[in-house]
């Protein structure tokens, strides 16, 4: 039994992974959706569409803990994946990264941001789909931090964000399968549904491809299925995300996507 996670705050199966539901039951796989709070100890989980985990942090990872063998991606590299955190390891790792800094409510008041640049960008290092995500340029009052939790992300304003778009490379395995550009609406520069996001399959130069495969293989293990998104700047690839709980993979967008994610999924069970 493979259960795909949704959540209680969205708990219906998304129109996004019927094509994959489609593939795994003519593998003869038998799949249940059902939110991640309700979980039962048996069968292996795909938390695709855990979206409110953000909300529920604490309870996520202890639900991480109680579940641990159960995933398709290992999961030490989930956990460490749900804290933006994990941007400053990859940039201590030598993977070319917007460059990232962590900060406290109570640091940042103090933090000296002019060496970032004119213009920063503000993230809770525990987020989704670019929730409490701000622009702010340096000198101007900080907003409300109380949104952001604990930790808060900083990183220099990126304009080729917006104006070049985010590429998404999706891997299975370590492999890749295919690339979708997330082009920011006119007037915006966050690459979120959320913000109106325009969606479009892309081909990728093979240099890119093998630069986000060779972030993967930085990791302590190789996960399952994973999304790499980063900007295009000339011919260099920054890493913006690494997603290894519940990106969108695109599935229903590139013919034969969803095929091949299942027959992975198969060798997993």
């Amino acid at each position: 039994m493979l259960y795909i996670s949704t959540c209680l705050t969205y708990p219906d199966a998304p129109i996004s992974l019927l094509p994959l539901a489609k593939q795994l039951n003519q593998l003869g796989i038998d799949i249940v959706f059902t939110p991640w709070q309700q979980s039962p100890h048996n069968g292996k989980i795909l938390p695709l569409a855990a979206w409110d985990y953000a909300k529920f942090y604490p309870e996520f990872l202890q639900w991480i803990e109680q579940h641990a063998t159960q995933f398709i991606n290992p999961a030490p590299l989930m956990r460490w994946n749900s804290h933006k955190s994990y941007l400053c390891d990859l940039q201590d790792w030598g993977v070319s990264v917007i460059p990232t800094q962590r900060y406290s409510s109570e640091t940042l008041w103090q933090a000296d941001l002019s060496v970032l640049g004119k213009e920063v960008v503000l993230k809770p290092a525990v987020g989704q789909s670019g929730h409490a995500v701000t622009k702010i340029k340096v000198g101007e009052p900080l907003p409300d931090l109380t949104v952001y939790g604990d930790d808060i992300i900083v990183q220099p304003f990126i304009a080729e964000v917006a104006s070049n778009g985010e590429t998404s490379l999706i891997f299975f395995k370590g492999e890749f399968s295919h690339a979708i550009r997330r082009q920011p609406a006119p007037n915006e520069w966050r690459a979120n549904s959320q913000y109106k996001v325009e969606i479009s399959v892309r081909e990728v130069e093979d240099k890119i491809i093998q630069y986000a495969q060779s972030i993967l293989h930085k990791l302590p293990q190789m996960p399952v299925y994973a999304r790499v998104d980063g900007t295009i700047i000339g011919d260099t690839f920054l890493l913006n995300e690494l997603e290894l709980i519940e990106p969108a993979l695109y599935l229903d967008k590139v013919d034969g996507a969803a095929e091949r994610f299942a027959k992975i999924i198969k060798q997993q069970l």
